[in-house]
């Protein structure tokens, strides 16, 4: 996926992967479905059965689940590279795509490689997306802040930023837990309220911030 692939030339997903298994397989393919609409990606009718009779190629514990616009369906595995908590972030200018495209996990990734890229140069883990003064995604993971008042929020979708499978999964538990749950524009007044910012997501799974 370079600067020259298309936005719509593909949709993709990424799943944890431990020896054939997956999680969370139901809200990733619901997610993934979605995405292809959005970018007017035809959902092949035999999806699933051809999903499960597909055989990944490399090794790690991630696996991406990408359909392309032909139909075709690729499974590759990599590897999470994250050190122990806490991590460190840096701040770099979120990707920007048509209306229909922002918030969706196409093919045109370049932009969201580059600010990985961004933060490795700088001696960080991570890059915290910024877009008109607020922090509208990570990459690769999903910025919650926690208050002082001990409130938690996260990046609203408006933003920009990518619905969190994660983030998704562990929101009921954190309502659960007692703490009131929010998204909102995590501008720099909250951010400067902030107790706690945590990172969440597929490879990362939960880290904090220093």
């Amino acid at each position: 996926m370079d600067d020259s692939t298309p936005i719509g030339a593909s949709v993709f997903t990424t799943l944890r992967w431990r020896e054939g298994r997956v999680a969370w397989l139901e809200a990733h393919l619901k997610r993934l479905r979605a995405h292809a609409e959005r970018l007017g990606i035809e959902w092949p009718e035999d999806f699933e059965e051809r999903l499960a009779s597909s055989s990944p190629t490399g090794d790690g514990n991630l696996c991406q689940v990408k359909l392309s616009r032909n139909g075709q369906i690729e499974l590759t595995l990599r590897s999470a590279d994250y050190p122990p908590s806490p991590l460190s972030a840096v701040s770099h200018a979120a990707p920007r795509f048509t209306r229909k495209a922002q918030g969706t996990k196409h093919a045109a990734w370049t932009p969201y490689s580059d600010a990985r890229t961004a933060a490795e140069n700088a001696g960080v883990d991570i890059a915290l997306l910024v877009h008109d003064g607020a922090v509208v995604d990570g990459d690769r993971c999903t910025p919650i802040l926690l208050d002082l008042d001990g409130v938690a929020y996260a990046p609203s979708l408006e933003g920009g930023g990518i619905d969190s499978i994660t983030l998704s999964i562990l929101k009921p538990a954190i309502e659960a837990a007692g703490i009131p749950f929010r998204y909102a524009r995590l501008t720099e007044t909250l951010l400067g309220r902030a107790s706690e910012l945590i990172v969440v997501g597929t490879g990362v799974t939960v880290a904090w911030i220093d």
